[in-house]
């Protein structure tokens, strides 16, 4: 199956990042090109779709669609809260997305270097090169600023009930 199909269709799929890092992600990819991947993250304890992410697409090295049994996992396909909410057309690489996120309260950065720790922060600063993030603890209190290579970021994360649920504990937004 071709992925502009899978897309089309809004089939769930399987995103495998063997053998460069031991991560499945699931859910819905609304966009694909040569640079990045963009997609409604499916979240495995609530069985809904919560947010979303874009990994570089060399990241990943093979996808599947969901079979009929994980379709029937869905507990309330909510995936529609997440259509048409983002500007695909202008999200073409790292830093185009990093640019419509300006505005987000609260996003989580991965890079190359580190697969076990992420920044969760909002964007302070960007140029073409780096994302500077003023950067919130697990305690949900602002702990200063973090700048990160735009060409090591491998994944970004945003509206997810993580980020959200920060945000809540967080008074001084």
């Amino acid at each position: 199956m071709e992925m502009k199909e899978t897309i089309k269709n809004r089939i769930p799929i399987h995103v495998d990042l063997a053998p460069n890092r031991n991560e499945v992600y699931s859910g819905i990819c609304l966009k694909s090109n040569d640079d990045i991947f963009v997609f409604i993250c499916f979240n495995e304890e609530t069985k809904e779709f919560d947010g979303f992410a874009i990994i570089r697409n060399y990241e990943i090295d093979k996808y599947r669609e969901w079979d009929r049994e994980e379709l029937n996992e869905i507990k309330n396909d909510n995936s529609s809260d997440f259509i048409n909410k983002l500007p695909l057309e202008k999200m073409n690489n790292m830093l185009k997305c990093l640019t419509e996120l300006e505005n987000e309260k609260l996003i989580a950065i991965f890079n190359e270097s580190d697969d076990d720790s992420y920044f969760v922060g909002r964007i302070e600063n960007l140029s073409k090169n780096e994302v500077e993030l003023k950067l919130l603890n697990e305690d949900s209190e602002w702990i200063g600023n973090e700048k990160v290579k735009i060409e090591e970021i491998t994944y970004i994360g945003f509206r997810t009930s993580y980020e959200k649920e920060l945000l809540n504990k967080n008074v001084l937004q």
